[in-house]
C-alpha cells in the first residue's frame, strides 16, 4: 500500500484541431527504492507535466522514462533531491503462478479517490481480448477496476505485484476488470529502461490458430501456427510466405498456436526478434517442408507527432 502513487498529468491534445491542455488522473506503483514508477501508457500519453502524490503526502514531479502503446505500459521516474532516503516499493510477483480463484486486491485512485483498495478473485488467468491482445493475454478479475485505477497494481495476498490495472467494464455492476500480467510488465520495463521504448520489430505476418473457433476454421495437425496473410511490402511478403503456410519453427524454436490464447506468445516472439538480422523459418506448405528467411525491421512509431499552427488556423500530424 505505501508504494501506491496517485498521478496527475497535464497532457496536450490536438483532437479539436488546436492544441488543448487537459488534466488526466491515474495511478502507479513504485517498483524500486530510487523512485521508478510503473503505470499505464494512456495515463502519461502526451504528458507535458507529471505530478505524483505519495503516501506521506509529499508531491513530486516525475519524468517519463519510456512508454509502449502496444502493451499500454509506461515507466516514469520521480524527481528526488540528491541523497534522499529510499522509498517503499512493491516487489514484482509471477503472474504465471496464478490460478482461477486466487484472491487479489486492486489498488489505486478510482474516480480520483486517492489510495483505495478493492478485493476479489482471479476470474481468468489467460483472457484473450480481440484488438487488445497483440503481445499479451490479460488477467481478468472481479475486483473493482474503475476510471482512475489505471496504472495501479493488482496484488496478491503477499503484497506482490501480479498485474497492472488497465481496463474496467462499468456496465453490469462493474465486476469485470482486466490487468496486464506482471510477467509481461517485467519484460517491457527492462526494455523501457534500456531503450525508452519496447523496440518491437515488424514482420507483416498475420497469424491464425490451428483451431479458429470464431471463424469455424479447423486445420489438421496439432503443431505450428497458420499464416492468415501478409502485409503489403512487408518482410514476410517479400520472403514469399503465403496464406495457409504453417510455420513450425522460428530460428529453430518450435512454435504452436492451437487457439487464439496461444497467438500473443507467438506474436511476442516475432516482435522481439532483432531488427536487421535474418530470421529462418521452417514452414510446411502442402506436404512439403521448406526453409524461408526474412529480415524484420523496426515497427516504428504507432502514432505520428502533432503540431498546431494557430497563425494559419491548422494542425498538422505526421502520418
Amino acid at each position: 500500500f505505501p508504494a501506491v502513487v496517485y498521478i496527475k498529468c497535464l497532457s496536450e491534445s490536438h483532437e479539436t484541431g488546436k492544441r488543448v491542455t487537459q488534466e488526466v488522473a491515474g495511478s502507479g506503483v513504485i517498483i524500486s527504492p530510487t523512485g521508478e514508477i510503473l503505470t499505464n501508457w494512456h495515463v502519461v500519453d502526451k504528458a507535458v507535466e507529471v505530478r505524483c502524490l505519495l503516501l506521506d503526502g509529499s508531491a513530486l514531479s516525475a519524468r517519463v522514462v519510456g512508454s509502449d502503446k502496444d502493451t499500454d505500459l509506461a515507466l516514469i521516474q520521480l524527481d528526488r533531491p540528491e541523497g534522499a532516503a529510499d522509498l517503499p516499493f512493491a516487489p514484482m510477483g509471477q503472474s504465471a503462478a496464478l490460478r482461477e480463484g486466487d484472491f487479489v486486491m486492486a489498488m489505486g485512485a478510482p474516480w480520483g479517490m486517492n489510495r483505495s483498495v478493492s478485493i476479489g478473485i482471479i476470474s481468468c488467468t489467460a483472457r484473450y481480448l480481440p484488438e487488445r491482445s497483440e503481445y499479451t493475454l490479460w488477467l481478468q478479475t472481479d475486483a473493482a477496476i474503475s476510471p482512475g485505477n489505471s496504472g495501479g497494481p493488482l496484488v496478491d495476498t503477499e503484497g506482490r505485484i501480479i498485474g497492472i490495472n488497465t481496463l474496467g467494464i462499468l456496465r453490469g455492476g462493474g465486476d469485470t476488470g482486466f490487468a496486464i500480467p506482471s510477467d509481461t510488465a517485467g519484460l517491457i520495463v527492462e526494455r523501457l529502461r534500456r531503450h525508452g521504448k519496447a523496440d518491437w520489430t515488424w514482420t507483416g505476418l498475420q497469424l491464425q490458430p490451428l483451431r479458429d473457433f470464431d471463424r469455424a476454421i479447423y486445420f489438421e495437425g496439432d503443431q505450428g501456427v497458420i499464416v492468415a496473410g501478409t502485409d503489403l511490402h512487408s518482410p514476410a511478403r517479400r520472403a514469399g510466405l503465403l496464406g495457409q503456410d504453417r510455420i513450425l519453427r522460428i530460428n529453430g524454436r518450435p512454435v504452436t498456436a492451437r487457439t487464439n490464447e496461444d497467438l500473443p506468445a507467438v506474436r511476442r516472439l516475432l516482435g522481439l526478434l532483432p531488427a536487421g538480422q535474418q530470421v529462418a523459418l521452417e514452414v510446411r506448405r502442402g506436404g512439403e517442408i521448406m526453409e524461408v528467411a526474412f529480415t524484420p525491421r523496426d515497427k516504428g512509431d504507432v502514432e505520428g507527432e502533432e503540431l498546431d499552427c494557430p497563425r494559419w488556423d491548422m494542425t498538422v500530424k505526421t502520418i
